[in-house]
């Protein structure tokens, strides 16, 4: 007759039998696992950027898995708008005590005109406290030359204009704004001081607006944040407009003298 099979638990000790240790497992070890695993995808991600050995020195420390996830983020988000001529490239951690002759030379472009950053602005008398509508949302990411500033007259008449004249537009009263709050910045980009790049937002609502004096700049390639302190996202112009569906509008101003192309 057929022997009946030994019941499991008697066939050795679950402590000691290879087969039902992993039943038991120790929290210690589980916490151990995945940190370890954590610091493996880091690694391999750290790889994936091909960051020059001599900047990974002083690079390595802020590659924590947030500053990863949000590098990952804006790279995932130029790839899906397709935008083919992106540039990725690290700076060394003093970049921004160089003045902008430097900046260039460190970037590689071929004037300081090409260079960019990327400023949330909040109009403070708008009714609406979300983005939704991108002719008068509270929020709007301005993106805009060094060589540059922002005036803000032109910026509201400019976001005004996106609606038709007549009864839709509204009145000049329900425009002003201002430099949004660090926090706004961090709850909507997703991305802290000088990182900040228009791809991969937090708020995928928030409109994105492109001084119109970019377009104007020789060669037509522009150099902006990527999503990590010390690295820079470069790209043509018109991707770049494309790729994020950006307002151009005419919103600022020469910092000194009268624009030139070099």
């Amino acid at each position: 007759s057929q022997q009946a099979a030994a019941p499991l638990a008697a066939c050795c000790s679950p402590v000691s039998c290879p087969r039902h240790r992993s039943t038991m497992t120790d929290p210690s070890t589980n916490c151990s696992s995945l940190a370890d695993l954590s610091n493996r995808i880091a690694e391999l991600e750290t790889k994936s950027w091909n960051i020059p050995p001599k900047l990974l020195p002083d690079l390595q420390p802020t590659l924590t898995p947030t500053a990863l996830s949000q590098m990952s983020r804006a790279r995932s988000a130029v790839i899906k708008a397709n935008c083919t001529s992106a540039v990725w490239t690290f700076v060394p951690s003093e970049y921004y005590t160089y003045d902008l002759e430097k900046r260039r030379q460190t970037l590689g472009a071929t004037n300081t005109y090409q260079l960019t950053k990327s400023v949330l602005f909040e109009n403070i008398k708008c009714d609406a406290t979300d983005c939704t509508d991108r002719t008068n949302s509270r929020y709007y990411l301005v993106v805009v030359q060094y060589e540059a500033e922002i005036n803000g007259k032109k910026l509201a008449s400019e976001i005004r204009a996106l609606r038709s004249a007549g009864k839709d537009r509204l009145p000049p009263n329900k425009f002003e704004f201002r430099l949004a709050t660090s926090e706004d910045n961090d709850r909507l980009t997703g991305y802290v001081h000088n990182s900040v790049t228009p791809f991969g937002l937090l708020d995928e609502k928030v409109p994105i607006l492109m001084a119109s004096a970019i377009r104007d700049v020789k060669p037509s390639f522009m150099f902006m944040g990527g999503g990590h302190v010390d690295l820079k996202l470069g790209m043509a112009v018109e991707e770049f407009i494309k790729g994020t569906d950006a307002i151009v509008a005419d919103v600022s101003e020469p910092r000194s003298g009268a624009f030139k192309e070099e």
